[in-house]
C-alpha cells in the first residue's frame, strides 16, 4: 500500500510548517540554496514565490514536505515523517506529472554524503552522470555533489502504474497479452459498448490501441484475476482524457469492473491531478453508467454516439469528473 500522500500547491497558512522543519539543521545541510537560519518569514517568500513545479507534500491536512520536478528535481520530508516511504510516493506523483507535461528528461543534484538522499534517487531511477562544485547558502561554503539524469523511459520501466487490489493485478500490456485482450473487445457484447472495436477486427488492428503507455496517455492497463487477463482501463489523451474500460462478459457480474476502474481512477488522479475527466457510455449499459456515478462522475449531456460495434449511432450519455479542491 502507498502511504496516503497527496501533492498541492504550497499554502500561505503553510508558512509556519515549513519554518518548522527547516529549523532542524539536518534537513538544510543538504539544502544549497536556503538561508540558515531559516525563519517564518523565509516561508512567506517561499510560498508567495513558489512556481508551478514545486509541490506541497501532504498527509491529511498537513504539509509533511516539498517536492519540485521540472528543469531540476528536489525533495525534501519533514524529520518526523522520514523512513515511512513517503519521498517515494510524493516523487513519483510529481515526476508522472512532470512527463506528462512532455518534458523528456529531468536532472537533480546529491550533495556528497546525503545517503538518503543518494539512495532515494537511484530507487526512482536517476542514473549519475558526473560531480559537479555548488554554492552551499546554509554552510556558506562551496559543496562537492552527483549530478544525476532521470529520462521518461528509465523512469517508466521502474515506476509505470502497477496496482494490486483485493482480487485484481492492473499493470502494463504485455504483447502476450494482446490475444486475450483481442478475444475480449471483438465479442459483439463488449464492441457495441465500446467505440473503437468491431467483432472483425483482427489482432494486428487492434494492436496499436491496446499496446500503449503504462505512465500517461494515451494510457491502457491490463486487469488479471488469478493469472488471466479479464479486462483492461485507459485513459485517451484529449482535453479533458477521456477515461474507457471493458470487462470479459465471463467475469461480469461479481464487482470485478468497479474494482479495477475505482482503483486505477484513484491512481490517476493521484499521479496526474487532472481538472476533469469525461467517459462515455451508452445507455443501454447500466453497468458502466453505475460505476461512474459511484466515482462521482456527473451525467452531462446526451447524443448519438457511432460505435463500430454498432448497425447504427445510438443513444448515449456523456459523464463528467472534475477534481475538488485537494486534487
Amino acid at each position: 500500500m502507498h502511504p496516503p500522500v497527496a501533492l498541492t500547491r504550497p499554502w500561505p497558512e503553510d508558512a509556519d510548517d515549513i519554518a518548522a522543519a527547516m529549523a532542524d539543521w539536518d534537513v538544510v545541510r543538504w539544502l544549497t540554496t536556503l538561508p540558515w537560519p531559516y525563519g517564518v518569514d523565509d516561508a512567506r517568500d517561499f510560498v508567495a514565490g513558489a512556481g508551478l513545479d514545486e509541490h506541497a507534500v501532504r498527509q491529511g491536512d498537513r504539509l509533511v514536505g516539498m517536492v519540485q520536478a521540472g528543469r531540476v528535481f528536489g525533495i525534501w520530508i519533514t524529520p518526523d515523517r522520514q523512513g515511512q516511504g513517503i519521498g517515494r510516493r510524493a516523487g513519483v506523483l510529481a515526476l508522472s506529472r512532470l512527463f506528462l507535461s512532455g518534458a523528456a528528461e529531468v536532472q537533480a543534484h546529491c550533495l556528497v554524503g546525503n545517503v538518503r538522499s543518494a539512495r532515494l534517487l537511484h530507487w526512482l531511477g536517476f542514473r549519475a552522470c558526473g560531480r559537479v562544485t555548488l554554492s552551499s547558502r546554509p554552510l556558506a561554503r562551496d559543496v562537492q555533489a552527483d549530478r544525476l539524469v532521470l529520462d521518461r523511459a528509465g523512469f517508466e520501466a521502474r515506476h509505470a502504474i502497477a496496482l494490486t487490489t483485493q482480487r485484481l493485478r492492473i499493470d502494463a500490456v504485455t504483447p502476450a497479452d494482446l490475444p486475450a485482450l483481442h478475444r475480449i473487445v471483438t465479442q459483439p457484447a463488449v464492441a457495441r459498448m465500446l467505440l473503437r472495436y468491431h467483432p472483425a477486427m483482427t489482432v494486428e488492428e487492434a494492436a496499436p490501441l491496446l499496446l500503449q503507455s503504462a505512465l500517461v496517455p494515451p494510457l491502457r492497463l491490463a486487469v488479471r484475476h488469478e493469472g488471466q487477463v479479464i479486462g483492461s482501463v485507459s485513459l485517451i489523451e484529449g482535453t479533458p482524457p477521456h477515461l474507457t474500460y471493458f470487462l470479459d462478459p465471463n467475469h461480469a457480474g461479481q464487482g470485478f469492473g468497479q474494482e479495477m476502474v475505482s482503483a486505477v481512477f484513484d491512481e490517476i488522479v493521484a499521479r496526474l491531478a487532472p481538472s476533469e475527466i469525461v467517459a462515455e457510455v451508452f445507455l443501454d449499459n447500466p453497468a458502466s453508467r453505475k460505476i461512474l456515478k459511484n466515482l462521482g462522475f456527473r451525467r452531462d449531456e446526451d447524443a448519438l454516439i457511432t460505435s463500430r460495434g454498432r448497425d447504427a449511432p445510438a443513444q448515449a450519455a456523456r459523464y463528467r469528473w472534475r477534481a475538488g479542491l485537494l486534487s
